[in-house]
């Protein structure tokens, strides 16, 4: 297991390489000029126990991943981002270089999932009414049932605010994608929160972006920020179209397993598609890679990841994952594929799909917004995936290799040697985990890590940094 400076920038060659290397690039068909066709993912080998399973972007990027290490054998599945690209003129066909990232999770996984969804009167009476469950008798048992939203008011509300996006050079479009209006917490000012891995190859000379409203209304933009180590950019309107308005922004941080949520985008470039599913996990370590920027041609990006079973498929990186309520409580961005599908061209949804925490994808924007760059929490300590013994059980923990002076993990307490079980009471069962969860948080925040130290379990508070 090689050596993780956990907080680190991608830059730095101790950070984590867990996830599987990318493939070969698959050239992508010649399709017909008038009708976008979705990049293709990358194909992965199935990974072994001693891998971390991974899956590649829906393009050229490798996204989504947990840290290798003593969690189980993970099933024969390959992870995807989920960008498209549009065809390219006959004899020159491309390799598709958006939709970011590889997934390494102990299941089989397909590019994340996204909806979108505004506040809607009747969704938010369904969902007071729902606090109180209502038990009905089927047989000889009782099942415990509560209001389904109004998705179809939420969806018509919603789909104001949501956007396709087109990425071209020259003139020629070559990815599409999704986004949704942003309004900045200290102005009136809107923007366009989307993927980083959407919008990257138009970020240089020459490169152009669009947002294509659900009106018709096509309106330039210009890249405010992009941060390849969480896969989250901002763009700026040229113009706003008349009667645009943000989406609403929910608490990812109250999410629980089981909600319905909505994801709304542009798959395969299909604007105004809309799916519906629910919270299938939480917490959910993912490592991938980005197309960073030019001093760093691709990033680690690590996210600790909402899961969905909502169908995503190409074109939904960066499109709003929505609630009961209406409101945006994740960003799309990658998902699972079963290994093979992308070198036949078959590759799409399976039921698992990931989302950036609303919460963390609005900090990092807004100071992208702010000052065009952002900076993410940090502990200070190089580490590794490990296990050790606690209460009697293996336990799957982040190992403490060396940790920096004068950082918040040396402020609070943390030795070399110490073996990280939970972050704030949420199991950690490897370095990316550890990794995801940090960067999960803000800089001031105080977070409670149980480690065992000596054979002995013990909490410590530490107060997070940022860099």
């Amino acid at each position: 297991m090689s050596n993780n400076q956990f907080g680190s920038g991608s830059d730095d060659p101790s950070f984590p390489r867990t996830f599987p290397p990318a493939g070969p690039q698959p050239h992508q068909p010649t399709a017909p000029q008038q009708q976008p066709q979705p990049t293709e993912p990358q194909s992965q080998q199935a990974p072994t126990a001693q891998q971390s399973s991974g899956y590649d972007t829906y393009g050229h990027q490798n996204s989504y991943g947990i840290a290798s290490g003593p969690t189980p054998a993970p099933t024969a599945a390959t992870p995807q981002p989920w960008a498209t690209s549009a065809p390219t003129p006959a004899n020159k066909q491309r390799k598709g270089p958006s939709w970011g990232g590889v997934i390494a999770i102990a299941t089989v996984a397909a590019l994340l999932a996204g909806g979108l969804g505004a506040g809607a009167t009747y969704a938010l009476q369904s969902l007071q009414s729902s606090s109180s469950a209502q038990e009905t008798s089927t047989a000889d048992e009782k099942i415990k049932t509560t209001e389904v939203p109004d998705w179809a008011t939420i969806a018509a509300d919603a789909a104001k605010s949501v956007v396709a996006i087109q990425v071209g050079r020259d003139g020629q479009i070559g990815e599409l994608g999704s986004g949704f209006v942003y309004k900045h917490k200290d102005s009136d000012d809107l923007f366009i929160i989307t993927n980083n891995h959407v919008v990257a190859s138009g970020d240089s000379a020459g490169g152009e972006v669009k947002a294509v409203f659900r009106s018709g209304a096509t309106v330039a933009t210009s890249i405010v920020g992009r941060d390849p180590e969480t896969d989250v950019a901002v763009l700026k309107m040229k113009d706003v179209p008349q009667g645009v308005d943000a989406l609403p922004v929910g608490n990812s941080d109250a999410l629980k397993v089981g909600e319905p949520v909505m994801a709304l985008g542009n798959p395969l470039g299909l604007a105004d598609t809309v799916t519906t599913g629910i919270v299938s996990a939480l917490n959910r370590p993912v490592a991938t890679s980005n197309p960073g920027k030019s001093d760093q041609p691709e990033v680690a990006t690590i996210t600790n990841a909402i899961q969905t079973d909502a169908a995503i498929n190409p074109g939904n990186s960066g499109g709003p994952l929505v609630n009961g309520a209406g409101k945006v409580i994740g960003v799309n961005s990658s998902a699972a594929a079963l290994p093979g599908t992308a070198e036949s061209g078959q590759a799409g949804s399976i039921g698992i799909g990931f989302a950036i925490p609303i919460a963390q994808a609005t900090w990092i924007a807004d100071q992208l917004i702010e000052s065009g760059h952002a900076q993410h929490a940090f502990l200070g300590v190089k580490i590794t995936s490990g296990e050790v013994s606690r209460s009697g059980v293996t336990v799957g923990s982040a190992v403490v290799d060396d940790v920096d002076s004068g950082s918040p993990a040396d402020q609070g307490g943390l030795n070399k040697g110490d073996h990280i079980v939970a972050f704030d009471d949420t199991p950690v069962n490897g370095a990316v985990s550890l990794q995801a969860l940090t960067r999960s948080k803000k800089e001031g925040d105080t977070v409670k890590l149980t480690i065992i130290r000596g054979g002995h379990p013990t909490d410590i508070n530490v107060t997070l940094a940022a860099k």
